[in-house]
């Protein structure tokens, strides 16, 4: 799959949503030691009251964005699994491991990513904390969301393809 067909696409295609799902899966589960499993088709419900990590891979033409949404109780327990406490949630710390999370979300899917032709690079992660908090995307560009649960809780992953600017 070349870049140029990613351009003209209406929605994500398939073999990307996997792997991308794939790459959530081997990075949580590399953090917790549980797989998680994608609920396919069930939707998050609701606004969240949690912490969100940013990231994207991106070349000069294309960028996917990617988007975890991470409900509190989850948050609390993947620090407790990545760094053997739980971080107080309202922390600097806790920004600074989701952001990291998502820096390494990012570096899996960055490299299982050129199997299909797009070859990209990470931009710096950035993490939002906060309640009732709910994302828009400008001009409704092509995007999948998916649901996840283990043993650490559940979160989402909200991915968007558009033009690089």
């Amino acid at each position: 799959m070349i870049t140029e067909e990613l351009k003209k696409a209406d929605t994500i295609p398939s073999e990307i949503i996997e792997i991308v799902r794939d790459s959530v899966i081997n990075t949580f589960a590399s953090i917790s030691g549980d797989t998680p499993t994608c609920l396919e088709d069930e939707e998050p419900a609701g606004p969240l009251n949690g912490i969100i990590g940013n990231i994207a891979v991106f070349n000069p033409e294309l960028t996917f964005s990617l988007m975890m949404a991470i409900p509190k109780e989850t948050a609390l327990n993947l620090s407790e699994a990545f760094i053997g406490v739980k971080l107080p949630f309202d922390s600097h710390d806790m920004g600074d491991l989701i952001a990291e999370i998502a820096n390494i979300l990012a570096g899996d899917v960055a490299a299982s990513i050129e199997k299909v032709g797009f070859r990209g690079q990470s931009s710096l992660p950035t993490a939002t904390r906060g309640s009732d908090l709910t994302l828009f995307m400008p001009n409704r560009p092509p995007s999948a969301k998916m649901k996840f649960t283990g043993a650490m809780g559940e979160f989402m992953l909200s991915m968007v393809l558009s033009e690089s600017k």
